[in-house]
């Protein structure tokens, strides 16, 4: 997986003279993402203020808190707005909020993990890091969307279980793309755990109301990369290659 928005720390001048004659570029903090954006920024129309406040809500309380009426009293949108820019309701609110979402995340581990500059253990530490500073600096009471939204479906939301699910394999395929080894099988296995460890730093971190996990787990993938022998990955790709027959043969 409000980019795994986090945030960047990044200060500018605030002398008069600055300001009257120039933009600034300012970071707008998340938990999972970073987004740029200009200081001097046009007002947000009704539909932005409650895709962000859905996104928002569904952080915090998940699927369940995030209703229409919770919606409209923290967006500050008229009522009467929400059907006409959403008639599905709260499940196309829901949708769209958890793609946006998604796209900011999948945006943020590409951002980080494609900088060549730095050793690959270094671009994850770097992952981590934001993510955890995110966190703490978001009130240390937000989750992924994605993730939170996962653990509230039932057989009644399978359009949004298709929508996390996309998001999350996206993240996936976009973690796996960096990684340095042929076998596309291992890529693909390595950033599922990336993500896992994304996902499982969240609820731990909301149970300690700390940033402090997403540390430890980018440690530890870190570390992983930094003593992986030259001749592991073949090795690994035979076992991850034989374990793959084998689970099925297992469930017969």
């Amino acid at each position: 997986m409000d980019s795994p928005q986090t945030t960047c720390g990044r200060h500018y001048s605030t002398a008069p003279q600055m300001c009257s004659m120039s933009i600034l570029d300012s970071t707008l903090s998340r938990t999972f993402y970073i987004i740029p954006r200009q200081m001097a920024q046009p007002s947000r129309g009704s539909r932005e203020r409650m895709l962000e406040a859905a996104e928002t809500l569904l952080r915090e309380r998940g699927l369940a808190g995030a209703g229409i009426q919770q919606v409209v009293a923290r967006s500050g949108a008229p009522i009467g707005s929400v059907y006409h820019f959403f008639p599905g309701g709260k499940m196309q609110l829901v949708a769209e909020t958890l793609h946006i979402h998604g796209e900011k995340a999948r945006a943020l581990f590409q951002r980080i993990l494609e900088d060549k500059a730095e050793p690959l253990p270094e671009r994850f530490r770097t992952l981590f890091r934001t993510a955890a500073t995110g966190f703490d600096r978001a009130g240390a009471n937000k989750s992924c969307a994605i993730g939170a939204v996962s653990l509230d479906l039932d057989a009644r939301h399978e359009a949004l279980r298709k929508v996390c699910r996309d998001a999350l394999d996206g993240w996936i395929a976009s973690i796996a793309l960096e990684l340095p080894w042929p076998d596309e099988a291992v890529r693909r296995s390595f950033a599922e755990m990336v993500v896992a460890g994304l996902e499982g730093a969240f609820i731990l971190s909301r149970a300690r109301q700390s940033g402090t996990p997403f540390i430890t787990v980018g440690e530890w993938l870190a570390t992983i990369l930094e003593q992986l022998p030259r001749n592991a990955v073949k090795r690994t790709t035979r076992k991850h290659k034989r374990r793959q027959h084998e689970i099925p043969s297992r469930r017969r």
